[in-house]
């Protein structure tokens, strides 16, 4: 096709002569239907097969590419007549177009031609024009409609010439993009891929400009699987002639807000792309936003450089800018030169692009006619240049702009078929052609109308990037409205980090970490200071990238690593690296440089080196951010990111264990998670000691390795071995690889994970296990996918992790220590000589235990049982409660493993909690026997959610003190409900639960007479949220916590098996408040017990119940189990004969304090035992056994007296969170209880 400008009315395509008689205005009649608007009239071949060629403006049946043409008749008529030159007319065709379906067609299909839609061609006989001339010529009259007639002439008395050049600017972040295959509603109608089609399809030239971040996602898309290379295509384009490209700056930021360095960057760096990407050197360039200002006058707030001088040192020959503002009052039809530099000046056609943007081609092809009537068309050139989004109609353009894909298809029709006389331009051929060549002036400053024109980039002198410079984000300590919040953070606006930043980067050494940094930073600059609309907002998506470019200052530093600028070698610190005012923790060697936020205690960049290599392996800050903090999302998961439980976004409690020396240790705690980084110097791997309990753990690792590579090449192969012993990813252009290495530690893998450039891996455990991070340089995999670097390291990782001792706790009821490990312990192995407490902390054990000591559990537990001999429990019982500690020789006891602990010493802290002598040991566990002769309500195995989840019975007794209530059966992945009456009959209590706001579980109480008072609620997941709570219904939407008032305990982890339960002892007192002891006369209580599923609001009662309903069906309870505990009237609580254990009348009693956990406040009560008065003492200690507090110090009569304590010391001071001991000392006696402050 013609390519180039029709220097005259005759042309050639290929061996064929075209001459172009007539080209009409159109689109000017708005009464005329386009089948009857007359478009051109062209003569083919006239020498030897002559045929005219009649166009319309469209015979398209409903023409939705036209905007508001006129609906299409029926039909059009359609008369030629031609007249020799001192001869009569003689009629050619008189002939009709009609309506065939979608578009009006000559009846005879003689006149038709493929892929040329609307036009007729006419065959003419060679008679008719022999002998024309110029002096003798042949006149044709062409007519549709009254009043639509075109007069041509052969020889043509004139040229008709016009030229264009369509530019498509496709412009989004690092990302999933959908913007290449369109949106999924309407894939045949969106995208960036139909203007490839249509380009392509026609063979008419198009100029695109795909940003850099655009060309990597679309890079990623295809090595992702996308069937569709997009930017194979575009250089199949390039080498086909179809396709020019346009460069810009990297990443769009706003140029003239920045440094002249970063400007030359991003030109440099994008121009590149594009030479390697698609084998073309780019002449013209899009300035991002067509934002172009001084440095002086007005509008230049804010301005940092001069933008005319960074373009032509990269061969870039012009910049497209708006004709309205910039190029005004100029030929907005010529191609201008600045006179500072003769760089070219292209000017955008504000109407003829809009037009084809609004869906109104007819108006744009005017344009172009118009030209060809002006007889300068052929030194003029009309340019269309938009968003590719909006003539792809994507994102809010597809409501705005509907018809745009229409028009603009349309519109590269017309430039197909009438190429006769409109030439479709490259513009970097046009910018060679003499004959646009325009004027020499200094462009006026601003930018496009719809952003601030004249007034700069948002109006008002730049105010968009005055406003955007001085707001302070979120991350560095802004209020969400761009003030300092005074909370934390160091409070530096935009403007402050990018210039830090920039700084940073210009002093770092130039190696692959800095130039990975001038990605991040150019990149989160993106669209700089944008707004939502004037006089709007900083825009959300704005604030995501903004609110990043503080990253860049960590490739910085960690150049400064690669370059060997550290004093040491191996080195763990604190330090603000990312420049926002909170510290991360830095952990390098020789080979690595991690660095740890305490947000998830998340390694969130790694950069590796080694001989001949240093580079990225973690860490992607370029990637489309979907926050403003940095926190992990789709496209960016540090490693040791703990997913389930989701701890990945809670802040860990960081604490340097070694800082110095040839290893560094680092501690991450958080809940129920330690985790312990270790960094070894010439290690290519950190290691971390989890110890998570005894829930299964899972954590997350998300690997971008070589960073610059993968912005240019977008590729990373998985790192898989037979047998799993590492995965991760590995960059093959680099041989840069990161990966898991398991080894036989204990963890194994989950799932693998996608983002944008970035791919993770999800692994798992249980108990105490470690994991290695690796990152360095490899080779590739053998033929069975190992790796010999990293197989060597999984090699060395083995599992050496003994059992560590947790917790303690001491039952005198049943003579029985229970410890509490991180891993399941070989009951077999334990060595109970090796087991000592430490009352005083000289780690000197007061109490050994002897050979009479034995091990109830048979296989490996989190928890073993040690059953005391008499003289033992004697002498633990013997010992002051308030701060006895655990001590375990090295090789006391092993895991299933075999692998033996390490000792536990007194500066370990693992405390032994002295229970209540209650009548029945509130441990979770049902013991043989344990339970016999008092009431029991056994449930059938009935359940309906199958054997894993059943309910066997209930379980009640009573003393003095208490209610004792266990609930027998096991649960998985569910949680058991347990309500109370406390008066069957009467009127307290609720019988609609479905609306309260603390275990809701849909329940409705039909039982005659039952209306609950109580639920107790034991959550059984078997994960770190396990647990218990128990709960005073106080109205049929709210319940009061008196967890803190009773004593409970539970197996949720199935540590003992069948025997598990849930057992409470709750006080009277907290049932009646009648005093200690006391009870209603002739009091009776009503039990029932669930089990449900969760979560709240959704979950139910469902599956089982004790006792099982009559009729009713779950979450319905018309059955409940009623007893009475005062027979006698009394106002007592029944005796159970001998077998009974009731505290002595007038007993000293320390009760439960409430609440607890607890903060501000907690109140303590006591009750002393009958006689005079006489001295007491109430003391709170920490389980070190220090003093921190004496509540009471005096004498005091008999009876029950209570004390708040606040959580201070003697002095005031406030008390760290933790346990702490409150102990009860009277009459050579002595007490003692446990309480939480929680912060």
């Amino acid at each position: 096709m013609l390519l180039a400008c029709a220097c005259g009315a005759t042309v050639s395509r290929g061996a064929v002569e075209v001459s172009v008689l007539a080209v009409d205005r159109v689109g000017l009649d708005a009464t005329l239907p386009p089948a009857a608007d007359l478009l051109s009239i062209t003569l083919h071949d006239p020498a030897r097969t002559p045929r005219l060629r009649v166009s319309f403006l469209s015979c398209a049946a409903e023409p939705v590419a036209l905007g508001g043409a006129k609906a299409q008749p029926t039909d059009v008529p359609l008369r030629i007549t031609a007249t020799p030159h001192g001869g009569v007319a003689s009629m050619i065709t008189d002939m009709r177009l009609t309506r065939d379906g979608d578009k009006f067609v000559a009846d005879d299909r003689a006149l038709r031609r493929a892929g040329d839609p609307d036009a007729v061609w006419i065959d003419l006989a060679p008679s008719l024009l022999r002998g024309a001339g110029p002096a003798s010529p042949v006149i044709f009259t062409v007519e549709t409609l009254p009043g639509e007639t075109v007069t041509a002439s052969y020889p043509p008395d004139k040229v008709f010439a016009a030229n264009c050049a369509l530019v498509l600017h496709g412009n989004q972040g690092l990302g999933y993009s959908e913007v290449f295959a369109g949106r999924s509603e309407d894939l045949e109608g969106s995208g960036f891929d139909e203007a490839l089609q249509v380009h392509e399809g026609t063979g008419v030239p198009g100029n695109f400009h795909l940003s850099g971040p655009l060309q990597s996602s679309a890079e990623w898309s295809r090595n992702s699987g996308d069937p569709v290379d997009f930017n194979g295509w575009l250089a199949a384009g390039v080498s086909a002639g179809w396709a020019g490209m346009i460069t810009s700056a990297y990443a769009q930021h706003i140029m003239p807000f920045v440094a002249n360095d970063m400007n030359d960057w991003a030109v440099s760096i994008e121009s590149d792309m594009i030479g390697t990407r698609y084998g073309y050197t780019p002449r013209v360039a899009w300035v991002p936003e067509r934002v172009w200002l001084n440095t002086s006058g007005y509008p230049s707030a804010g301005v940092n450089d001069w933008i005319g001088d960074n373009f032509q040192g990269h061969d870039v020959w012009g910049v497209i800018l708006d004709d309205d503002v910039h190029l005004a009052g100029h030929d907005n039809h010529q191609i201008h030169f600045l006179d500072a530099n003769g760089l070219r000046l292209v000017p955008r056609d504000r109407s003829f692009t809009g037009n084809i943007v609004g869906g109104n081609g007819q108006a744009s092809l005017d344009i172009l006619t118009g030209l060809a009537n002006s007889g300068v068309g052929e030194y003029r050139i009309a340019v269309l240049a938009e968003d590719w989004e909006a003539i792809a109609e994507m994102g809010g353009w597809a409501v705005v702009t509907p018809n745009a894909k229409e028009a603009y298809d349309w519109i590269v029709g017309k430039c197909d078929t009438e190429s006769a006389w409109l030439s479709t331009w490259k513009l970097a051929d046009a910018l060679t052609n003499p004959n646009f060549n325009g004027d020499t002036f200094s462009p006026t400053p601003g930018t496009y109308g719809e952003i601030g024109g004249f007034d700069g980039y948002g109006g008002g002198d730049n105010g968009w990037y005055t406003h955007w410079a001085g707001y302070i984000p979120w991350a560095n300590g802004g209020d969400g409205d761009g003030i300092c919040a005074g909370a934390g953070g160091n409070c530096k606006n935009y403007g402050t980090l990018w210039s830090e930043a920039f700084g940073a980067l210009m002093a770092a050494p130039d190696n692959n970490v800095s130039q990975a940094g001038w990605y991040v930073l150019m990149t989160n600059l993106y669209e700089t200071a944008w707004h939502d609309g004037m006089g709007g907002d900083i825009s959300g998506w704005e604030h995501r990238y903004s609110s990043h470019i503080k990253n860049a200052m960590i490739y910085a530093e960690a150049a400064h690593w690669l370059d060997g600028d550290y004093a040491a070698t191996t080195a763990c610190f604190f330090s603000d690296i990312d420049n926002d005012g909170y510290d991360e923790v830095v952990m390098h060697n020789d080979r690595l440089f991690a660095v740890i936020e305490g947000v998830g205690g998340r390694v969130t960049h790694l950069f590796v080196k080694g001989p001949g290599y240093g580079d990225t392996a973690i860490g992607s800050d370029n990637v489309n951010w979907n926050g403003d903090g940095d926190y992990n999302d789709a496209n960016h998961v540090g490693a040791f990111s703990d997913v389930g439980p989701n701890y990945q976004h809670d802040v860990y409690g960081l604490e340097i264990v070694q800082g110095s020396g040839t290893t560094v240790v680092l501690k991450a705690t958080h809940a129920e998670v330690t985790k312990e980084i270790t960094l070894v110097e010439g290690d290519a791997f950190l290691e971390a000691v989890y110890r998570v309990g005894s829930a299964t753990h899972w954590l997350q690792a998300g690997f971008s390795p070589s960073l610059v590579d993968l912005i240019w090449n977008a590729d990373m192969d998985r790192v898989w071995p037979a047998d799993a012993a590492y995965m991760g990813r590995r960059n093959p252009n680099t041989g840069i690889a990161a990966a898991w290495v398991l080894g036989t530690a204990g963890a194994t893998h989950q799932l693998d994970f996608s983002g944008t450039l970035m791919r993770g891996d999800e692994v798992k455990a249980a108990g105490a296990f470690a994991v290695r991070l690796y990152a360095g340089l490899t080779g590739a995999p053998d033929g069975g996918g190992d790796i010999a670097e990293l197989r060597a390291v999984a090699n060395d990782l083995t599992d050496t992790l003994g059992p560590l001792a947790l917790s303690a706790d001491y039952y005198p009821t049943t003579d029985r220590l229970v410890i509490g490990f991180d891993q399941p312990a070989d009951p077999a192995s334990l060595v109970p000589a090796g087991v000592g407490l430490d009352e005083d902390g000289d780690d000197l054990a007061e109490v050994a235990l002897g050979a009479g000591t034995t091990v109830l559990e048979t296989t490996p537990a989190y928890a073993l049982t040690l059953q005391l001999d008499a003289s033992d429990a004697a002498a633990v019982e013997a010992l002051d409660p308030a701060q006895i500690l655990l001590l375990m020789a090295s090789g006391t006891v092993a895991d299933a493993g075999g692998v033996p602990n390490d000792g536990l010493t007194a500066a370990d802290e693992v405390g032994v909690a002295i229970h209540a002598a209650t009548l029945m040991t509130i441990d979770g566990r049902l013991d043989a026997g344990e339970w016999d002769g008092y009431l029991a309500l056994p449930d059938s195995n009935d359940s309906a959610w199958t054997a894993s989840n059943e309910l066997d019975g209930l379980y009640v007794a009573w003393d003095a003190d208490y209610l004792y209530v266990a609930i027998d059966g096991i649960v998985h992945t569910n949680s058991w409900l347990l309500y109370v009456d406390v008066d069957p009959g009467g009127p307290g209590g609720e019988t609609d639960l479905t609306a309260i706001d603390t275990w809701e579980r849909g329940v409705l109480f039909t039982a005659p007479g039952f209306r609950a008072d109580f639920q107790y609620g034991c959550y059984q997941h078997q994960s770190a949220w396990d647990g218990d709570s128990f709960w005073e219904i106080t109205t049929a939407t709210a319940a009061s916590d008196r967890t803190g008032e009773i004593i409970s305990a539970h197996d949720a982890a199935h540590a003992y098996g069948a025997a598990g339960a849930s057992e409470l002892a709750i006080p009277w007192d907290v049932l009646y408040e009648l005093g200690a002891g006391h009870v209603p006369v002739g009091a009776q209580l009503g039990l029932v017990a669930s089990i449900c599923w969760d979560p709240e609001p959704d979950g139910e009662l469902g599956g089982d119940s004790v006792p099982n309903n009559a009729a009713a069906l779950l979450p319905t309870i018309d059955t409940v189990w009623t007893f009475t505990v005062d027979d006698d009237g009394d106002g007592l609580p029944d005796s159970w004969g001998g077998t009974a254990v009731p505290s002595p009348a007038g007993a000293m009693r320390l009760w439960p304090p409430h609440p607890n956990p607890f903060n501000p406040q907690t109140r303590i009560s006591f009750e002393l035992p009958d006689g005079a008065p006489s001295h007491v003492t109430l003391s709170v200690y920490t389980l070190r056994g220090e003093r921190v507090t004496v509540l009471v110090d005096g004498a005091l009569p008999a009876g029950r007296h209570a004390v708040a304590w606040r959580g201070t010391s003697d002095d005031g001071r406030p008390l760290a969170a933790g346990t702490y001991v409150c102990r009860l000392e009277h009459g050579g006696r002595a007490t003692a209880r446990t309480l939480t402050l929680v912060k």
